[in-house]
């Protein structure tokens, strides 16, 4: 069941949002990580391997060092994040189409805004997102 709120750091905010800055004008991505669905405890920003600005595949040896590492800490992967730096931050048909775990959350980033969705190959709902000091 997909989660109605993301509780997610400041830290972790912050990061997905210089990452995004940073990788501009390409797509950024990476993964989230936390101890329950609603919870990230941990933001992996990661490589995209197209190197393109309307598509992103996390560079898989990477994908692998985040799932080890959230692993140790005893989290889960629990989301993924993207940036749109020439569109809004709502899911394409692309994002739609390839949204293979629907218990993630999806974020994405435009503009300086990140919202949240969950998503599957059929459906999308936004999901709230809460900011927490740390």
């Amino acid at each position: 069941m997909a989660v109605r709120t993301l509780e997610i750091p400041k830290q972790g905010w912050e990061a997905i949002l210089a990452h995004a800055e940073f990788c501009a004008p390409m797509e950024c991505c990476g993964l989230l990580a936390g101890p329950s669905p609603a919870v990230v405890s941990f933001v992996y920003p990661l490589t995209n391997a197209d190197l393109s600005p309307v598509a992103y595949t996390i560079e898989p040896y990477e994908h692998y060092r985040a799932w080890k590492h959230a692993e140790a800490n005893g989290w889960n992967l629990i989301g993924a994040f993207h940036s749109h730096p020439n569109g809004p931050p709502v899911p394409s048909p692309t994002d739609l189409r390839l949204a293979m775990e629907p218990e993630w959350t999806y974020l994405i980033v435009s503009s300086g805004q990140i919202r949240g969705f969950s998503m599957s190959t059929s459906s999308i709902a936004e999901v709230g997102l809460v900011l927490r000091p740390k």
